[in-house]
């Protein structure tokens, strides 16, 4: 089996509701003086995870993530110690649930245990389990392994950029040791009105799109024929939406032009981002230059 698709059906198994289950962990602590080491003892409703020594990293400017925040979706790690990941295909990725469970796909193997974010910041993994392939092609294998080890702890750190979330984990010094990353993609979520195509504007109530990002897909209408599509995120651009794979139906009318317009600003889309109002959103080609200027149709998200 796939380890993207284990990792999505062990989250599903154990997702539930939102509550912050994440703040109701509590941590009696005792701070060794001679090594500002603190020893920490996790308490959940189902007993005591093992005992965990945080260090005394700083905690200055640190953002301390919220429970919707790490489990508002899936991770993917885009560099672990020294080394960038650039994958697409079997990013490493995990998965925050909102009963104290992650889970990680390494590109290789595939981990499980518990996490608890204190609220200073300090983040610490237990229970862990792993499987043990070897993977003498994926050089990050082992790092990823060892950062989500049994008693492992940082300082986790997050970061709202533009329509990304990061995550950083920090050591005892604050340096970064690895890097998540989360796309917030779904504010196209919705149904939306195409102004212009191809630059030059679109005058048609006809002319409309639907995203729906949690199924990756995109349907509408050209103001002649509906079409279907599908959506791929890549993990390693910032504000990425690409549309594949497009169908439609092929009725005949007299606006021919509008709909090749139409199809060809899809099919150069790779990225999305706000226009000057909350209400519009500009597609961009890979240089840079919009190809689609959409509208929200009001009451639609």
């Amino acid at each position: 089996m796939n380890t993207r698709i284990l990792l999505i059906v062990l989250s599903a198994t154990f997702a539930l509701s939102s509550c912050s289950v994440i703040n109701k962990f509590t941590a009696p602590k005792k701070t060794d003086e001679s090594t500002g080491v603190r020893t920490v003892t996790i308490k959940t409703k189902k007993g005591e995870t093992p005992t965990v020594e945080l260090p005394q990293a700083p905690v200055n400017n640190v953002q301390v993530p919220s429970p919707g925040e790490l489990s508002g979706g899936e991770w993917n790690v885009v560099s672990v110690g020294e080394i960038n990941i650039n994958n697409v295909d079997e990013v490493p990725a995990v998965n925050f649930d909102t009963k104290g469970k992650f889970y990680v796909s390494d590109g290789c193997n595939v981990i499980n245990g518990r996490y608890v974010v204190l609220s200073d910041g300090h983040m610490a993994f237990s229970e862990v389990l792993s499987t043990g392939k070897y993977c003498p092609d994926i050089d990050y294998s082992a790092l990823v392994v060892s950062i989500f080890s049994d008693n492992s702890s940082y300082l986790a750190d997050c970061r709202t950029i533009g329509r990304e979330t990061y995550l950083y984990l920090r050591n005892s010094r604050g340096n970064v040791i690895t890097t998540l990353r989360r796309h917030n993609m779904e504010f196209l979520n919705g149904e939306w009105r195409v102004t212009s195509a191809d630059g030059k504007k679109i005058n048609d109530p006809e002319a409309n799109l639907f995203f729906d990002i949690p199924q990756m897909k995109v349907h509408g209408n050209t103001g002649c024929n509906f079409f279907n599509g599908e959506i791929y995120i890549n993990p390693n651009r910032p504000n990425a939406i690409d549309v594949s794979n497009i169908t439609y139906t092929h009725t005949e009318c007299k606006k021919a032009d509008q709909e090749r317009r139409i199809v060809v600003a899809l099919e150069m889309s790779v990225s999305a981002v706000s226009g000057k109002h909350d209400d519009t959103v500009l597609l961009l080609d890979k240089n840079g230059k919009e190809v689609m200027t959409l509208k929200r149709i009001a009451g639609n998200k």
